[in-house]
């Protein structure tokens, strides 16, 4: 179920990059609220909930409905200009209507598939609505209903919460991660104006594919979502924190956000795309190969022994050897006249963790 993007009739111009600090506080809190998808910082999240006031933290499980199955669009930009401060961007969220605070709020309140026309002037829609929240859990039940009957209040909670969070572990977090967010915002912005805009956008994921006709992009996502960019905005935003997700809100009258996760220096070219990921897996399943890695991960050992430790003929050695190469899991170094083969066990360690990857990405 692929995220498309359409973008027939768009140009370079309709796209910005830049830092939004309150979409990566978004992400902070996504990853407080569910630290099993995010096992890269399992340290910092660790030492982050530590260090919670019990108050920030009460009101973490009240707003999480915000940041968990569903971000929501009101904790990205609104509109350009990108790399506004924090405080700048509350200010927008505070500038907002109660009824499009509201509006914005309500998708992830719930967090699920439900039709939100009619909220604002439809009573049993609301009532439904409310309802319906409530089946998905009793936390967004109870935030669903405040979001109607003291929206203000719910509002200010909110920011109160948010202005919390950046005193308490916020402020310091982004003060170490900004200078890596602009680099990559500068490497992008190159990128879209040298680039396609579909190659360009597509290489914001290692599991995007480019379309030509018409010109696209689609992400690999848990998700079936298409969007038209003609006569829009997108807003590229980079993340330290969403890691392993790549975000996109498509909800107008606001321009389409992209948050992409932004590697830890070194780490781009390690990370396993869905396909190499499958190819793994096969190649792993057969019992044959499996016999061979038994061997592989104690000691470089070549073809030769391999055959006469696994009554296999030399033939069929190679043909498993080459199969566990191609999928990137074999070493093999030369010595003399011998080549010596064992087993990646670093690219074997991180199997488990990229296959987690791939589903949750």
């Amino acid at each position: 179920m692929p995220v498309v993007i359409s973008l027939q009739g768009a140009v370079p111009a309709d796209v910005a990059v830049g830092l939004s600090p309150l979409a990566e506080l978004m992400a902070c809190l996504h990853s407080i609220a569910e630290p099993e998808h995010h096992l890269a910082v399992r340290q910092w999240l660790e030492r982050v909930r530590a260090e919670l006031s019990t108050e920030s933290q009460s009101l973490i499980a009240v707003y999480s409905p915000l940041w968990t199955r569903m971000r929501c669009r009101l904790l990205m930009p609104l509109e350009p200009p990108l790399g506004l401060t924090l405080e700048q961007e509350l200010a927008r969220l505070e500038a907002l209507s109660l009824d499009d605070f509201v509006m914005g709020a309500a998708p992830s309140v719930h967090g699920g598939v439900f039709d939100t026309h009619g909220l604002l002037t439809d009573r049993a829609v609301r009532e439904a609505y409310i309802l319906s929240s409530e089946r998905r859990s009793f936390s967004r039940g109870e935030l669903a209903r405040s979001l109607f009957q003291t929206p203000e209040r719910t509002r200010s909670g909110l920011l109160e919460l948010l202005r919390r969070c950046a005193a308490e572990f916020f402020d310091a977090e982004w003060a170490r991660v900004r200078h890596r967010l602009e680099n990559e915002c500068t490497r992008v912005r190159a990128r879209v104006q040298a680039l396609p805009l579909p190659e360009a956008l597509a290489s914001l994921s290692p599991n995007a594919t480019v379309g030509h006709n018409p010109p696209s992009v689609a992400y690999d996502k848990l998700q079936s979502l298409r969007a038209d960019l003609r006569g829009r905005r997108c807003l590229l935003v980079p993340s330290a924190h969403t890691r392993p997700h790549l975000i996109v809100r498509d909800d107008p009258p606001y321009p389409l956000v992209v948050h992409f996760p932004v590697e830890n220096t070194g780490r781009q070219s390690e990370q396993a795309t869905l396909a190499q990921v499958r190819l793994r897996l096969s190649i792993l399943s057969d019992p044959a190969r499996l016999s061979l890695c038994r061997h592989l991960v104690n000691e470089p050992i070549t073809t030769s022994d391999l055959a006469a430790r696994t009554g296999m003929t030399l033939p069929q050695v190679s043909r498993h050897l080459g199969r566990l190469r191609e999928a990137g899991l074999l070493t093999s170094r030369r010595d003399g006249r011998q080549i010596h083969h064992r087993l990646d066990t670093d690219c074997l360690m991180r199997l488990g963790v990229d296959v987690l990857t791939s589903i949750i990405r």
